[in-house]
């Protein structure tokens, strides 16, 4: 640069217009540069994503980098995850919610009121900002439902709705339940009093939820009670054609609004040993499962990947995802167009018994 000025110097000085517009261009030309060199900086440092505390280095740069879908605009609006926030663990909160923030993403945290304010989890001050923010607050067991006398289950189920209420969480948007470990799709008790209280609920586990509930006769529910590992608890030659809770039997359906699926994110940081280069992976495939289903044309969603996290930290405890895999993966989601919903976001029509989006962000 310093070169070229002295030799610009030496032009005589009739040539001062010249001069000037010259010396503009260079220093265009010198500022594109420098841009050019920090967006090169940043993708370097995204790609290394603090890599030292990811297993494999080299791998897990290479997935991050090589993985952004090139989507155009009609293509985008039918992109659809919802992320959602079990247990309310205290890294939720300190690392994950900062996370959400840089990308203007909202999740659904599930709080069992039992655990407010317990060791590691969040208060009753977290939760408040967190719903003042905008992301959505529901309701979930504190207990495993299973084998409860009826009292002791309406309780369980109840209570947490009425617990939030007096917490100043609007009851009007507490429509969903979480049911602990997922294990009562087929417990049409436990759903008869899920649904005196409640919309829908979280219950059972799968890479996608089909909106018109159908596709699950023969699926297995991949999670064995507080393990998250493979157990065929579904097994059935019925042929469902929509949401609705009920056969004309009166025998439970496999999918319903009270058996809505997600992808437990823990089951495969465990399985794969907290790999984050194989768990992004799986990630995104899951994510990307559901353009099977989703029309291009018009944004049609008729399935969507519900992303099941709990605590998020370094700690790679049964609970535990990555805070730099996690990190990775909402890049992921915004880089290629994903929105994200959140389960007040859902509804059910009673006449086509068929779940719905109401708002895509």
């Amino acid at each position: 640069m310093q070169i070229r000025i002295n030799l610009l110097r030496s032009l005589k000085p009739h040539s001062s217009i010249i001069f000037t517009l010259i010396l503009f261009m260079l220093l265009l030309f010198h500022t594109s540069n420098l841009k050019f060199n920090n967006n090169g900086l940043y993708n370097i440092l995204y790609a290394k994503g603090k890599a030292n505390t990811l297993r494999d280095n080299r791998a897990e740069n290479d997935v991050i980098t090589n993985n952004k879908v090139t989507q155009n605009e009609k293509q985008v609006t039918n992109k659809v995850v919802i992320l959602t926030f079990g247990d309310i663990h205290k890294g939720q909160f300190t690392n994950a919610k900062p996370i959400l923030d840089q990308y203007g993403f909202k999740g659904s945290f599930f709080v069992p009121c039992d655990m407010v304010g317990e060791d590691s989890r969040m208060d009753w001050n977290d939760i408040k900002t967190l719903y003042n923010e905008r992301h959505d607050i529901q309701a979930k067991s504190d207990d495993n439902l299973i084998g409860l006398s009826r009292d002791k289950l309406d309780s369980e189920v109840s209570q947490p709705k009425e617990c939030l209420s007096e917490h100043e969480i609007d009851p009007a948007t507490i429509t969903t339940f979480a049911v602990r470990h997922g294990n009562a799709v087929s417990n049409s008790t436990v759903i008869n009093t899920v649904a005196k209280y409640y919309d829908m609920a979280i219950n059972g586990f799968s890479n996608l939820m089909r909106l018109n509930c159908t596709g699950y006769e023969d699926q297995p529910n991949p999670q064995k009670v507080g393990r998250g590992e493979l157990a065929a608890l579904i097994t059935t030659p019925r042929h469902q054609t929509d949401c609705r809770t009920f056969f004309d039997d009166g025998s439970i359906t496999d999918a319903n609004r009270y058996s809505i699926r997600e992808w437990n994110h823990n089951a495969k940081d465990m399985k794969f040993d907290h790999n984050s280069t194989t768990i992004f992976n799986n990630f995104i495939q899951v994510v990307n499962s559901q353009s099977e289903y989703n029309s291009n044309n018009g944004g049609v969603v008729n399935a969507i990947p519900l992303i099941a996290y709990h605590n998020i930290d370094n700690n790679t405890a049964r609970s535990s995802t990555n805070i730099e895999l996690f990190r990775a993966e909402m890049k992921y989601l915004h880089d290629n167009g994903f929105k994200v919903m959140t389960m007040k976001d859902l509804g059910y029509d009673e006449m086509s018994n068929h779940l719905y989006v109401k708002n895509i962000p």
